[in-house]
């Protein structure tokens, strides 16, 4: 079943549902309940998700910009092709956070204290964000293009960063022990102590 916009208003839960082209700018969607629903070409924009729950859904191609998260629930939830701007995660209800970012572009997004184990960030772009005191262990940043984004006190064991590029993570205030590294990118570490390889 395909919802468009007014659509979205009609009820406080929603279960396998599919929201195509919903633009939801400005919206007011706290309290609603999403469980295996995907939004395609959808808005939000300005959004109000406080203490709304999103589980097992799907997010193509849709956009995700300077929306309330407040207490907001992301459970199993899948960005693909997306855009996301001005997000601040660390306000997100940390009892279950399961994400998966692929082919997303996050602008100046906001991540702190959080457990991200396990993370998918795979051919995504980073610009203007920040990553502090997070779990990143096993965080998958295959081909992930960073700008402008910085990583403080984060532990990294096992996390990939082969095919990434644009990265400025200082090892001296970060765990880095057991992360991979192509051996191209790796000189990319010591751009913190001002070393020139020559």
């Amino acid at each position: 079943m395909t919802h468009r916009t007014a659509m979205i208003y009609h009820s406080d839960d929603f279960y396998d549902e599919a929201f195509t082209h919903v633009d939801a700018t400005g919206a007011d969607l706290s309290g609603k309940v999403f469980e295996g629903c995907s939004f395609t070409n959808c808005t939000f924009s300005n959004t109000a998700l406080t203490n709304t729950t999103f589980e097992n859904c799907t997010f193509l191609s849709s956009s995700l910009m300077m929306s309330e998260v407040l207490r907001t629930t992301f459970d199993g939830v899948r960005f693909e092709a997306c855009k996301i701007a001005g997000i601040n995660f660390s306000t997100l209800n940390d009892f279950c956070i399961n994400l998966v970012f692929t082919g997303t572009k996050l602008i100046s997004c906001t991540f702190t204290g959080l457990d991200l184990r396990n993370t998918p960030f795979s051919n995504s772009v980073i610009e203007g964000s920040n990553f502090r005191e997070c779990n990143l262990r096993g965080t998958d940043f295959t081909n992930v293009q960073f700008r402008t984004t910085t990583f403080s006190s984060c532990a990294f064991k096992g996390a990939d960063f082969r095919g990434a590029a644009g990265f400025t993570i200082n090892p001296c205030h970060n765990d880095l022990k057991g992360a991979t590294f192509d051996r191209a990118n790796a000189f990319q570490l010591l751009q913190p102590f001002g070393i020139v390889l020559g």
